[in-house]
């Protein structure tokens, strides 16, 4: 009942909304996620000609949003609304969940930390979860595969998705174990050095190193100086 008020909501305000002002939003992060959260509610509930509206008004300020983030992001947060273009009646909640896992995680400011929230959660979910299938792992586990490559490489990931495909057909305690085990191995995320952090970083240890430079020629030059006044002395 809570939910198709909620729906009913949402419809009753993109409705009534102009569609290019629609849910204007400064374009940060959480902005979006409320974005998506709308969306996919309208998704649900079969309004796609809504939702497309909604999403192409919104697509050239989503895109500027990802042009400011690393390449990397750009170029799997792009994938992501693309595969969410083509084809609306077809969208599935795993593409609309991709999405907003990724709107979610990539804040500069904690990316490495949400990376690791994920990681976390879905570790929680296979160990207190035993009812839950191998399918429905493996479809949690797509949902967050993006958002995990903005981190990780594929190869780290792979033994992971190997594991899961073994779950789907059938599920053991072994897997369960195995896939586990594999989880615990991924490294830990730990956040980037910022140019102004990295830039205090060069300083410093190219300062170190000229000041032992510069102490070691100095006291070159005294041992040399120290021996030809001893020579003189010699001599005279």
């Amino acid at each position: 009942m809570g939910r198709a008020i909620l729906v009913l909501l949402c419809s009753v305000i993109f409705t009534l909304t102009p569609m290019n002002k629609h849910l204007y939003l400064s374009g940060h992060s959480e902005d979006w996620s409320a974005f998506f959260l709308q969306y996919k509610l309208l998704i649900q509930d079969g309004k796609y000609e809504l939702a497309g509206k909604a999403l192409n008004n919104r697509r050239a300020e989503l895109e500027n949003y990802m042009e400011s983030l690393s390449p990397q992001k750009e170029e799997i947060g792009k994938e992501l609304l693309q595969s969410l273009m083509v084809d609306l009646p077809k969208t599935n909640s795993v593409e609309i969940g991709q999405l907003l896992t990724f709107i979610d995680t990539v804040s500069a400011n904690n990316h490495a930390e949400n990376i690791n929230t994920l990681v976390f959660n879905y570790k929680n979910s296979l160990a207190e979860n035993p009812y839950l299938t191998g399918e429905e792992f493996q479809s949690e586990w797509e949902k967050v595969v993006p958002s995990l490559l903005t981190y990780y490489s594929y190869d780290q990931l792979i033994p992971i998705a190997e594991q899961l495909s073994q779950f789907a057909d059938g599920d053991s305690d072994q897997i369960r174990e195995t896939l586990a085990v594999e989880l615990n191995q991924l490294p830990e995320a730990v956040p980037a050095l910022s140019m102004e952090a990295l830039l205090w970083t060069v300083l410093l240890i190219g300062g170190t190193i000229l000041i032992t430079l510069a102490y070691v020629a100095f006291r070159k030059y005294q041992a040399v100086a120290t021996v030809k006044g001893s020579i003189k002395r010699e001599n005279s």
